[in-house]
């Protein structure tokens, strides 16, 4: 009896995170665009859009940011959870795009004033 007493309290424990996170709603993709109330990100099923609310919390390259920091082309992992009929960020997570890595892009002429070097 003892035993199953303390497997029943493990699977509770363990179970309690799992239903923090019912009705959440998570996105992974490119944002679009971002004004100070909405959040608009582009995934490999179309675009989806997220309310920015007060205490939606922003995190770039792992420090703290705000919504500020977000701008178009940033690789962005959305946390969300539905109210109101719409979806509404908690958390945004993000990086800067491809596009804003320095260097010759591929494919690129790196030299383009004169002809390519052999």
């Amino acid at each position: 009896m003892r035993i199953a007493s303390i497997v029943f309290a493990l699977c509770a424990a363990a179970a309690g995170p799992l239903r923090a996170h019912e009705g959440g709603h998570d996105v992974r993709g490119t944002v679009s665009s971002v004004d100070s109330k909405e959040l608009t990100v582009k995934t490999s099923h179309g675009e989806e859009k997220f309310v920015l609310g007060p205490d939606t919390e922003f995190v770039k390259d792992g420090a703290p940011a705000s919504a500020g920091d977000l701008k178009p082309d940033d690789r962005a992992v959305v946390h969300s959870k539905k109210k109101g009929g719409h979806l509404e960020a908690v958390k945004v997570e993000f990086k800067r795009g491809s596009s804003a890595k320095m260097g010759t892009p591929k494919g690129a002429n790196p030299n383009p004033g004169g002809s390519p070097k052999p």
